[in-house]
């Protein structure tokens, strides 16, 4: 029988966690290794698929078109063996699942992560991330975040906030970028500067096209870069002065409080739209699951 022909999994490992996290040490200690190892492991990867996978500028790493492409396969397949498996596995008697986006894992829940922790009555807390919200329906998941407008039939959901967006850009770019007005910026953004998430599952949350329509005007070319692999990568992006983006109230706050971007223009806003807490118990949810849905949803009020 043939051997397959694939890299070593421990590069598709590290490779996974630095993309996800546009960040080497980040990844290391998340698989608790050396950072060395890691930029090792990516090297390799590198050299056995004869393509470059980040760009490096500075302390600061970000995804080449080629490794965003890597990037894609590799989480799909680790997400569709994350759910495949643990469908199979025992599942502890104090475990609560969670099942969102890297974006929001990233950004708003691990903050709060301690918090969450003793909310629960000091039970364990583990994350299903996937963009394929489809794959929080396992009976392995408990909780889920979601956008939408509310309307998923057999659940329960609640608001956590919902969806008010700006225009965003680092500090080093409207450096070098004096023609943009941020009292017109409709006027004045070009096509070549936005970056964006993409909606590759169709669930609604603002697009430049959707900007662009909201101010009564369209896009005038093609975006230099429309299908990010998920948001953190895109804000990390933004920090590096690569563009413009769109950001989200809730999910970028800290790097406006610490200076790192800056919001343009003024909101736009559409309160029909949002992030919702989802339970898979619908109203029978109780105990130490119950109690962090009430920590989760008073701390977004």
């Amino acid at each position: 029988m043939m051997r397959r022909r694939l890299p070593p999994l421990n590069a598709l490992l590290a490779f996974e966690a630095a993309a996800r996290h546009s960040n080497f040490t980040r990844a290391a200690e998340e698989l608790g290794v050396a950072q060395p190892a890691i930029t090792r492991h990516i090297n390799n990867l590198e050299a056995w698929l004869g393509i470059s996978l980040f760009r490096r500028t500075g302390n600061a790493v970000s995804l080449t078109a080629d490794g965003e492409a890597v990037s894609e396969l590799v989480t799909s397949a680790f997400d569709r063996l994350e759910v495949s498996l643990g469908s199979l596995s025992v599942r502890r008697s104090n475990e609560i699942v969670i099942g969102a986006s890297f974006g929001i894992t990233h950004l708003w829940l691990m903050p709060q992560i301690t918090a969450m922790r003793g909310a629960a009555g000091g039970a364990a807390i583990n994350f299903m991330t996937s963009e394929n919200y489809n794959d929080f329906d396992a009976g392995k998941v408990d909780l889920s975040i979601r956008f939408g407008s509310g309307e998923w039939p057999g659940k329960t959901a609640k608001l956590l906030f919902t969806e008010t967006t700006y225009v965003i850009a680092a500090p080093s770019f409207l450096e070098r970028t004096p023609q943009l007005d941020p009292d017109n910026l409709v006027g004045t953004l070009q096509p070549e500067w936005l970056l964006e998430h993409g909606d590759l599952h169709s669930y609604g949350w603002m697009t430049w096209k959707d900007w662009f329509d909201y101010h009564g005007s369209a896009l005038s070319g093609e975006l230099r870069n429309a299908d990010i692999r998920n948001y953190p990568t895109l804000l990390d992006m933004i920090r590096c002065g690569e563009g413009v983006a769109l950001g989200y109230v809730g999910l970028d706050d800290h790097l406006v409080e610490a200076g790192e971007i800056v919001r343009l223009g003024k909101p736009v806003s559409r309160p029909d739209l949002g992030y919702y807490i989802l339970s898979n118990a619908g109203d029978a949810l109780s105990g130490a699951s119950k109690e962090l849905w009430q920590y989760l949803t008073n701390s977004s009020d």
